[in-house]
């Protein structure tokens, strides 16, 4: 595939768009499968797919991505069966972070579902393309950092689910940038996006089961247009969408959202986050199956009951309604899910500062109260005023969903089946009473008694089959809903019967193995139990009651154990250095937040032992708690302040907490007047033609324009720089060299950097400019061998041999500063090679013999290993490309490390001493090898490890052979107690030595695969 560039840099979160010419730009435009496989580092791949334009093909890095250097091979394919692929160098960016001294929680805005738009998932530029500048204008609000979770790179097509687990491992990474994690978030979620941060407070897992977040770090949510209950027009679309994906999840009544809408206490909570939301009523209301429609009851693709939050705050109140569509009706663009029933503007797409949603969406976030008259509410809007919606799903009498319901009556309507067919059954624009009767083929004709339904939002209806608990109570008084632990709680609900022999109340943990714990039981009546909470039990936990006549269980939250309110003061120093007659030090920043549990009122101030006016801080008072901190800026003067050390405390105080007063010293340490660090000259200019003498060394003298004594260090930024010496003291002459050997004719740009510690000046950066012209003679490559055996034939992460002249000006091996963020060069002093078109990984070059490790080749797939794959090999050095030689390639060539010119194995006794007959190497203590004893052996391409031990990175944590080896000593079959990957492209075998073995050398070979090792090769036995 021929791409313009294959070097990128993306900051995560960050899209850059691909520079490929224009056929391989419209293969990839219009390949039905695209892929970004990344060789080594962690498993969070990239993603390249289209813009949502459709002319640009996109590369992301979730939001997750750690930052580092990735090799990636961009994979195509067309609908004709044509594959293609190029070969990537990504560097991801760290993202930005938060400021220590933000005073309001960062934003993150989630969009929505894609698929259902674009028949893909196509990555956004940017957040404009969803919201547009509700960014910018959060802010000119003062937000610190505004940052967009697009689910197409975060995760393509995958379950909103997995994208909530996804949500919650980036909001764990979210620092200041002193490192500190930050504590509050909010979250501004569109359509599916709201859905997912709703799945993310829940902790909803693939599959149903939760496991909640002990902490959310979120403080405010917004969802903007989102399909709490479901979209009606994936409803009437509900046959085009594959069962277990996001599209389906988003069909009314899916599983996904009733256990959603369920998951506490039959409930959804949000865990005490503030939230409201923002729904559009331009749009016509269409139900394909009853063939009703309604005008201003949605905004084309959600209804506004749906997409209300009453069911959570159980007040229409926190429900917005605008006169605004899902999406600016141009953006929708998939004729297959019918017709977009609106023609107002999208609701999300904020163009200026005076539309509605942004308005809404600033004055809550911002914790003003203007939001509250913006837009009409369920309770004063003509429709919702009359109308709800309801979710129903019958339970047996052990506890089990009903899956054969047939049909479900409330009074006299019809209940429509929804996602979950046979299970759970809906109805959008209904309220009032009536009595449901559910038709099941099992169970006949189940009569679930009145139940009336809520005006303006959605509720969940479940009809429990005898023993039903309805809620447990009684809630702490705390955000959510919440039970305290260790209290006495009331399980309301329907036929408990009366406590008998076998009758109990389990408590069990979720994800516990345990059984769970049978709580005390106090009164036991047909209609309410009384029990105690044990005081270890805290979050999720399943109760359970077993009675007469039925099991039933509900999930409640448990808070942890209350604890006293604690000041806690980070950090619990701070230090402070400024010379004499020198400007302020910055300030630090000391986070005030409470480790035990609610809100602590605080006061601070500052005191300073001598000159007591160096020091101040602000604020002087606050509230502070666990998930709202609070931060106190510090900062000195050194106006009038002579040399010496000065010594202050912050004392902060708070009434009820059990460590007050916390005081913070602080330390203040003004220095003399320092030296001061100059360089002459400040820039300096090289230049060489291939071919002729190397530029003579130029010289930078270093002096001390201040007092005192002066030592200084310097450093070059590039291969090709050098300086001597590397240290001195003031005054010196600094000689700087340059070496041009393996550059291609170009500019190259380096420095100097001169440092002093503690010198003003300091550090000296001095440029450096290097033109070399002319073309350097190409390498010629005359021969490709096995590194160990010196033999044709070699595998991925084989060490190869390459043999030739010219193939390097200069000699050299790799070295620690070579490997970056763990993984292996694949350039080395001007010097590449490739294999098959693949950078292989080169560890030392040399004019006549460059060593390298071949690099993983997705052409040489498993069952190849009798099936060489002849590739092409190929040297560049300064620029100049070799000739190409035909190298054989398979999935094993194994072979043996050895020493005294390839007689022995490399081989070690547990002590790590060197195996060979005595006096081997001169200065080296070798010893033979004992019938009987475990040695270790060491070799090269012996293929895949499991798990996957990716070729280009540095081999932290040994990773055992994916397929088995045998080993035999002097012909005899030796017991293999480990087999695997020990470094790049050293594989260790630890063998027992078989016993009976004659004393001498014994022939050692390896079989992998059907191949062997190297023949002549042995270790030296002695009884």
């Amino acid at each position: 595939m021929a791409l313009d560039q294959t070097h990128y840099e993306v900051t995560a979160g960050e899209p850059v768009a691909l520079a490929a010419s224009s056929g391989a730009l419209a293969f990839l435009l219009n390949a039905t499968s695209r892929s970004v496989a990344v060789t080594g580092g962690e498993a969070t791949g990239l993603v390249a797919a289209p813009n949502k334009a459709g002319n640009q093909i996109m590369l992301a890095a979730p939001l997750r991505t750690r930052p580092g250097e990735y090799m990636a091979t961009l994979s195509a394919a067309s609908a004709t069966g044509e594959q293609q692929q190029a070969t990537l160098t990504v560097v991801v960016k760290p993202r930005q972070t938060v400021p220590a001294t933000a005073t309001r929680p960062p934003v993150v805005l989630l969009n929505g579902w894609e698929t259902g738009f674009t028949g893909s998932c196509p990555v956004s530029s940017s957040s404009t393309e969803t919201f547009g500048n509700l960014a910018q204008y959060l802010t000119s609000d003062g937000v610190p950092v505004v940052y967009f979770f697009d689910n197409c790179t975060e995760d393509p097509n995958k379950t909103i689910e997995t994208l909530a687990n996804d949500l919650g491992t980036f909001l764990n990474t979210i620092t200041y940038d002193n490192g500190q994690q930050v504590p509050q978030i909010d979250l501004v979620g569109f359509s599916m996006g709201g859905l997912i941060a709703r799945a993310y407070l829940a902790g909803l897992q693939p599959g149903g089961s939760l496991t909640p977040p002990v902490s959310t770090l979120v403080r405010d949510l917004v969802l903007i247009a989102t399909p709490n209950f479901g979209s009606f027009l994936a409803t009437n679309n509900a046959s085009a969408f594959t069962a277990g994906t996001q599209s389906a999840e988003l069909v009314s009544a899916s599983s996904f959202l009733w256990n959603l809408a369920t998951w506490n206490q039959r409930v959804d909570d949000l865990r005490g986050v503030n939230a409201i939301a923002v729904t559009g009523n331009a749009g016509t209301w269409v139900d394909t199956g009853t063939g009703v429609s309604l005008a201003s009851a949605s905004d084309g693709v959600v209804s506004t009951t749906s997409a209300s939050l009453g069911f959570v705050a159980q007040q229409t109140g926190v429900t917005r309604i605008v006169p605004y569509c899902h999406v600016n009706p141009s953006a929708f663009t998939n004729p297959a899910l019918g017709t977009f029933n609106c023609s107002a503007a999208g609701i999300a797409n904020i163009t200026s500062a005076s539309h509605p949603t942004s308005q809404i969406v600033r004055s809550f976030l911002n914790g003003t109260s203007d939001w509250q008259s913006i837009g009409s509410t369920p309770a004063t809007d003509p429709l919702l005023s009359m109308d709800g919606g309801t979710f129903f799903a019958t339970v047996n009498a052990t506890g089990n969903y009903i899956a054969d319901v047939t049909s479900v009556l409330w009074g006299t309507l019809l209940l429509q089946v929804g996602g979950s067919q046979g299970t759970i059954f809906f109805n959008d624009f209904v309220s009032g009473t009536g009595i449901y009767e559910a038709a099941s083929q099992s169970l006949g004709m189940i009569d679930c008694g009145t139940v009336t339904a809520a005006v303006g939002y959605y509720a969940a209806a479940r009809c429990k089959v005898n023993t039903a608990i309805i809620s447990v109570g009684p809630l702490a008084n705390v955000p959510g809903r919440v039970i305290s632990p260790g209290s006495a709680i009331t399980i309301t609900g329907a036929d408990f019967g009366f406590l008998c022999n076998g009758c109990k109340v389990v408590a069990t943990p979720t994800g516990s193995a345990a059984t769970g714990a049978t709580l005390s039981v106090s009164t036991w009546t047909n209609t309410s139990i009384t029990a105690q909470l044990p005081a270890s039990l805290s979050g999720l936990v399943t109760i359970s009651v077993l009675s007469e006549t039925g099991n039933d269980f509900i999930t409640i939250m448990v808070a942890p154990a209350a604890s006293p309110a604690t000041i806690a003061a980070t950090p619990t120093s701070l230090e402070f250095t400024a010379g004499a007659g020198g400007a302020a030090s910055s300030s630090q920043s000391i986070q005030i937040a409470n480790s035990g549990s609610g809100t602590l009122a605080w006061t601070a101030t500052a005191s300073a032992a001598s000159n007591g006016t160096w020091l101040g801080i602000s604020p002087v008072s606050g509230s502070a708690s666990g998930t709202a901190p609070s931060m106190i800026s510090v900062s000195v003067s050194t106006a009038g302040l002579s040399a010496g050390t000065y010594t202050g405390s912050i004392s902060i105080t708070s009434a009820g907490a059990s460590n007050s007063p916390v005081s913070v010293p602080v330390t203040l340490t003004v220095a003399a007047a320092s030296a001061s660090l100059t360089v002459t000259p400040q820039t300096l200019a090289f230049q060489y033609t291939a071919g002729g003498a190397t530029p003579g060394a130029q010289t930078i003298a270093i002096a001390n324009a201040g007092n005192g004594a002066l030592s200084w260090t310097a450093a070059a930024s590039d291969f090709w720089l050098s300086v001597s010496a590397a240290s001195g003291a003031a005054p010196a002459s600094l000689s700087v060299s340059v070496n041009p050997a393996n550059l291609a004719a170009g500019t190259y740009t380096g420095s100097v950097q001169i440092s002093s510690p503690g010198a003003t000046g300091s550090p000296a950066s001095v440029a450096v400019t290097l033109v070399v012209e002319g073309t350097q003679l190409a390498g010629t490559i005359t021969g490709i061998t096995n590194a160990a055996s010196y033999q044709p034939g070699f595998a991925p992460a084989t060490w190869v041999a390459i043999f030739g002249t010219n193939l390097s000006q200069t000699t050299y091996s790799w070295q620690a500063g070579d490997f970056v963020n763990g993984q292996l060069p694949t350039s080395l002093q001007g010097v590449s090679v490739t294999i098959d078109g693949i950078p292989a990984y080169i560890q030392y070059i040399g004019p006549t013999q460059i060593n390298v490790l071949a690099p993983d080749d997705a052409a040489l797939g498993p069952g190849s290993a009798q099936v060489p794959l002849h590739v092409s090999v190929q040297v560049t050095t300064a620029g100049q490309a070799s000739n190409t030689i035909t190298g054989q390639e398979q999935q094993f060539a194994p072979a043996f490390l050895t020493i005294d010119n390839g007689k022995y194995v490399a081989a070690e006794h547990a002590t790590y001493a060197l195996i060979g007959p005595a006096g081997l190497i001169p200065g080296v203590a070798t010893q033979p090898a004992q019938p009987g004893e475990t040695v270790m052996l060491y070799g090269t391409g012996f293929g895949p490890t499991n798990p996957v031990s990716p070729t280009g990175q540095l081999v932290t944590t040994p990773a055992m052979l994916a397929n088995s080896v045998g080993i035999t000593i002097g012909g005899v079959n030796a017991i293999v107690s480990y087999a695997g990957l020990v470094e790049a492209g050293v594989y260790q075998f630890n063998v027992t030595v078989p016993a009976g073995l004659t004393n001498g050398d014994a022939a050692v070979v390896a079989t992998i695969g059907g191949v062997q090792t190297q023949t002549g090769v042995s270790i030296t036995i002695q009884q």
